[in-house]
């Protein structure tokens, strides 16, 4: 579903976008897990979230969608952010 993301430095973790009916669908690691990209489904939505130091109650970004098809860009908005915070 994201295949054409570039996510450099980051490496897929999970990739459960077969079943996007299920709280956790995609993941990618930065930085030994400095940073996570983390995406799921929350009832009735879909949120995209960037976390650092294993922070979850803190995300560094947050975006959010209700249909499917705004997911991808999402997504890549978020990988962009974390290569532009990893590059500083």
């Amino acid at each position: 579903m994201f295949d054409d993301i570039d996510f450099s430095p980051g490496i897929v973790t999970y990739d459960g976008t077969k079943f996007l009916d299920q709280e956790d669908i995609f993941q990618v690691a930065y930085r030994d897990d400095s940073y996570v990209l983390d995406l799921g489904w929350y009832r009735k939505e879909f949120a995209v979230v960037i976390i650092k130091d294993s922070d979850w109650q803190r995300p560094v970004l947050e975006k959010r969608c209700v249909m499917p098809e705004q997911m991808h860009k999402l997504v890549r908005e978020c990988a962009d952010f974390v290569r532009g915070l990893i590059t500083e």
